[in-house]
């Protein structure tokens, strides 16, 4: 599962919202009260997740090619900037005190386009999340994307924040196309991706036939098409659940809003998500 932001979205509050909304899933599987804050009732999650662009998985039962550009190139970051926008992304999700906490991985995009919306990335965990934040040029947090082993993705490819998100292992290439533009070539690292792409909002008086701002592929090794995100918000809403049961398909991960809700069990289970070696 990913708890992403809302497009143009990251305000502190946002933030902090979607970190407490992921921490009460966590906590009610395991009975454990979390000892800085109170839960967030399940029912809250779904009105965060079920309006973020999840797609769904492959359109029209054909898999197919497309060639763009090959992937980013990209530089680690200095030590020193590393620690310091690091520990600003822990901040954000509130996990600069939390158990474990680390600063795992920092680089920035060598010569990404003039019009790209983020430039450098870090990556930080805590309290079980892995959590990545994305900073413009002028180094203003603009993006960021938390995953969790225990709840997993969605579908092959999960968008989180412009540009980035998560992936299965068996994905080995994904493109990003925003809105009026031509595909975007993502890095994958660490069970990440991320790609230079501008930014696009979100469209304030959507209809049915509205467009997604950015639409995602997913390809697997030999280069078959494995996941399209939505492209219209009948699209993404026509993906909309009754529940989501986590990986092992026990546990919930998501619950909507119908009732009689099913047993887990009979809930659409998530796939594995794991921080993956580079």
């Amino acid at each position: 599962m990913n708890i992403l932001l809302p497009d143009g979205d990251l305000r502190p509050s946002t933030r902090e919202r979607q970190r407490d909304e992921l921490i009460s899933i966590l906590e009610s599987e395991s009975g454990t009260p979390s000892r800085r804050r109170l839960l967030v009732p399940l029912a809250a999650v779904a009105a965060v997740v079920l309006v973020v662009a999840l797609g769904l998985a492959l359109r029209n039962g054909n898999p197919r090619l497309e060639q763009v550009a090959s992937a980013p190139a990209v530089e680690p970051l200095s030590a020193g900037e590393k620690a310091h926008l690091g520990q600003r992304c822990l901040v954000s999700y509130n996990l600069a005190t939390s158990t474990g906490h680390a600063v795992l991985d920092g680089f920035r995009f060598v010569n990404p386009p003039g019009d790209a919306h983020v430039r450098t990335w870090v990556v930080g965990y805590g309290d079980g999340m892995w959590v990545n934040c994305g900073f413009n040029q002028a180094g203003v947090l603009v993006s960021g994307t938390a995953e969790t082993p225990r709840l997993g993705l969605f579908n092959e490819v999960q968008a989180g924040g412009p540009g980035s998100g998560g992936y299965v292992k068996s994905v080995r290439r994904i493109t990003v196309t925003p809105l009026g533009g031509e595909p975007v070539e993502a890095l994958l690292r660490n069970g990440f991706y991320y790609a230079p792409v501008r930014s696009v909002p979100a469209s304030k008086a959507q209809t049915d036939s509205s467009p997604r701002p950015y639409v995602v592929r997913g390809y697997d090794a030999t280069g078959n098409l494995v996941y399209t995100s939505a492209e219209t918000e009948a699209d993404r809403r026509a993906d909309e659940v009754a529940c989501r049961a986590d990986p092992t398909g026990r546990k919930y991960s998501l619950i909507g809003s119908e009732r009689p809700l099913p047993a887990p069990k009979d809930c659409r289970p998530n796939l594995p998500w794991t921080w993956l070696p580079n």
